[in-house]
């Protein structure tokens, strides 16, 4: 049994505790459960009101079973299946006993939607007690009720900000939102939760209207219609189908009655269901989940690191430990500059003070958590030191002899390089057990992957110890072998410099970057290069191209624009102008092109894109991972690689590995060594295999 019923003072106590499982989920099993528990409920007169409550700890219901939603493949399975959970849902709602949804931890998705069905809902304090519908996530919306329901509870315009974006809100924001009737802590459930009872029972709840005065009318609603659809369009690739559809789901039915517009959201949902965007962002959502499990419990924590750098990366990387580390300590040159250090980092905890997600106090707190060194002293404590200087491998390999003279032995020490050899980098350390490669990725405070790579002596149980404290900081660790420029930054260079090649050739930078934005990348690879800096993309193609000679070479662009000193942002220009509010091209840059060709949307999109899927394939070849699906993933959590495309590899899938080869031959006959075709993507050619089948040839 997943569900108890408890009858006691004419009062009903409906228990979800799934047997054999960490959370409740709302499998079609378990709703058909509910279904025979609600005829129980429904026959015993003597029944004043039905409490809904969960047996697990921090965990109300998670949501729906994801797995049975990956296992549909027919859209009127799918539909015929959310129709009798909506029955289920509606006789729960129509119910003439008061019904009270009360939630200690996590209601999520279909837990939401089944709280939303009961007359009432109270909830916890507890920082575990969270709100969401994050199916939008997943490729699809609230399918058994949300859509219908919220507006109605919540409004329209709070009920698209939750729906359409899967944001999470804790209690306090969801009383504010009328989606909770009341809130208090855990430890006054017996006497709050008794209080409440007594006044719905008595009819003494009183519920303010949340609906916007704006809703109300036709021409004003459909403003916040045509708004709503902006803003989606502004942000959301035009292929990524969940959210316009959502929103048209919300359009159609706001006015129509429930049950129509349930047969509607069900009908949508159930075409979202089926499709291979909605299986990708299921097979990344579970990849993601094993990830963060990926390494075994230890009580052996790092509670204390050092910092050796300010730049950036460094400010991140020491903003990140501030807020989760008991110590942290950072080495400067100078120490008049932990003024402007302090302000910089500072700066990073805005976002939660603006969100309310912390208060000014406790960032305080966060930061008197840093302290300062000029000189390699006060370090005998330190679990964990982070090297973020230049890249420059002499002066790290000194950094190290430094840190291991003044550290204890049983001390991590770890290089963020993006392209140094981690086993080079080690040479001339005696305790190479205790050395690895951290690479984080930029913006530190929003990029959630960290590659760890270690060097042939890194210990497992350091690699652990590494895993285990940047997973309970929210970031997804994968462990990449050594070689230049480690995974992500080895496949995402070639697109870079390619972007760049074809701006020599012909078109402009405005054209290629909206090509690749239209595909689905988060900014184009112009805007991406200013972003991070052209003089630290630069000095990365540089070692790559030590490193991987004709097949990776730096284009003549890139070298004359750094020889100018154009680094992006940092300096007001690279390839766009940022000296005015308006950002408009660098103009000067195209004194470095030849207006030679016309080139094709298509081929800006295949140039780019192919070489990365070449190199990426190289990756496995090398046994740099020995999974496609981690490719996938760190390209997606690494660069912003269009979730709703599955990933770099699965794109490949999709468009037919013969095509890809094909491309890339017809490339390498006109552009040389930088295309030529990879050994496995030759094989898996041959033998009519892809990346998802052809695993025997690189798994060996």
């Amino acid at each position: 049994m997943n569900l108890n019923l408890e009858i006691k003072n004419n009062i009903a106590t409906l228990y979800f505790d799934l047997e054999n499982e960490k959370v409740n989920k709302l499998s079609f099993k378990v709703l058909k459960e509910f279904d025979l528990l609600l005829d129980e409920i429904i026959k015993n007169r003597d029944i004043d009101a039905l409490i809904i409550k969960s047996l697990k700890e921090n965990i109300f219901i998670a949501g729906a079973d994801i797995h049975e939603i990956k296992q549909f493949t027919n859209e009127d399975d799918a539909y015929n299946e959310l129709i009798k959970a909506d029955n289920i849902l509606n006789k729960l709602e129509n119910l003439k006993i008061p019904t009270i949804a009360y939630i200690n931890g996590a209601c999520m998705g279909g837990g939401l939607e089944l709280a939303l069905a009961c007359k009432y809902r109270v909830a916890t304090t507890n920082s575990s007690t969270k709100f969401a519908f994050p199916e939008i996530k997943l490729g699809f919306f609230p399918g058994i009720g949300g859509t219908q329901r919220a507006p109605k509870l919540i409004g329209l315009i709070n009920a698209m900000d939750l729906i359409l974006t899967g944001k999470t809100i804790d209690s306090k924001k969801a009383f504010k939102l009328g989606l909770i009737d009341d809130y208090f802590d855990k430890g006054q459930e017996d006497s709050k939760l008794n209080e409440f009872i007594n006044l719905v029972i008595n009819q003494k709840i009183k519920r303010a209207n949340k609906k916007s005065f704006f809703e109300k009318f036709t021409f004003t609603r459909d403003i916040i219609f045509k708004k709503a659809t902006k803003n989606i369009e502004s942000k959301v690739n035009k292929n990524f189908a969940a959210p316009y559809k959502a929103l048209e789901v919300l359009k159609q039915t706001y006015n129509k009655d429930i049950n129509e517009g349930l047969k509607i959201e069900a009908s949508t949902f159930s075409k979202l269901a089926v499709t291979k965007e909605s299986k990708y962002l299921i097979e990344l959502f579970f990849l993601s989940e094993k990830i963060k499990k990926d390494y075994e419990k230890s009580d052996d924590k790092i509670s204390t690191a050092l910092v050796v750098g300010n730049g950036v990366m460094g400010k991140g990387i020491i903003w990140l430990f501030s807020k989760y580390l008991k110590q942290t300590r950072i080495k400067l040159r100078s120490l008049e500059k932990a003024h402007e250090m302090i302000n910089d980092i500072s700066k990073l905890y805005d976002y939660f003070i603006k969100s309310k997600k912390m208060s000014q106090s406790q960032v305080d707190l966060k930061l008197s958590t840093l302290s300062y060194t000029q000189n390699f002293d006060g370090l005998q404590d330190i679990d964990l030191v982070i090297e973020a200087i230049i890249e420059n491998e002499k002066e790290k390999k000194d950094l190290f002899l430094n840190l291991e003279k003044n550290l204890k032995d049983t001390a991590i020490i770890a290089s963020n390089t993006s392209s140094i050899s981690i086993e080079q980098l080690s040479k001339n350390l005696k305790n190479k057990e205790n050395f690895m490669g951290i690479h984080f990725f930029n913006p530190v405070n929003k990029m959630p992957l960290v590659e760890i790579i270690p060097n042939s002596k890194t210990s497992t149980k350091n690699i652990n110890k590494v895993k285990q404290s940047l997973i309970s900081m929210g970031k997804m660790p994968i462990v990449v072998n050594d070689c230049a420029g480690f995974l992500v930054n080895r496949i995402l260079l070639p697109y870079l410099n390619e972007a760049a090649f074809i701006l020599e050739e012909g078109s402009n930078i405005t054209t290629i970057d909206n090509v690749l934005k239209e595909f689905g990348m988060p900014m184009g690879p112009f805007t991406l290069a200013d972003n991070v800096g052209i003089d630290i993309g630069f000095h990365v193609s540089k070692i790559l191209n030590e490193s991987y000679g004709e097949r990776m070479p730096i284009s003549n662009l890139i070298t004359k624009i750094y020889n100018e000193k154009l680094f992006g942002k940092k300096t007001k220009k690279g390839f766009y102008d940022y000296s005015n509010k308006n950002i408009i091209e660098n103009n000067h840059i195209y004194n470095y092109t030849n207006d030679i060709r016309v080139i094709t949307d298509e081929e800006i999109r295949n140039r780019t894109i192919f070489i990365m899927i070449n190199e990426a394939s190289r990756c496995l070849e090398e046994n740099i991972v020995s999974d496609a699906d981690i490719i996938d993933f760190a390209m997606i959590a690494g660069t912003g690689f269009p979730p709703f495309r599955g990933g770099l590899l699965k794109y490949a899938n999709y468009i037919g590995i013969k095509t890809v080869v094909k491309e890339l031959k017809r490339f390498e006959y006109l552009y040389n060594k930088r295309f030529e075709v990879s050994n496995l993507l030759l094989q898996l050619e041959q033998k009519q295999l892809d990346f998802k089948t052809g695993e025997t040839l690189w798994k060996h």
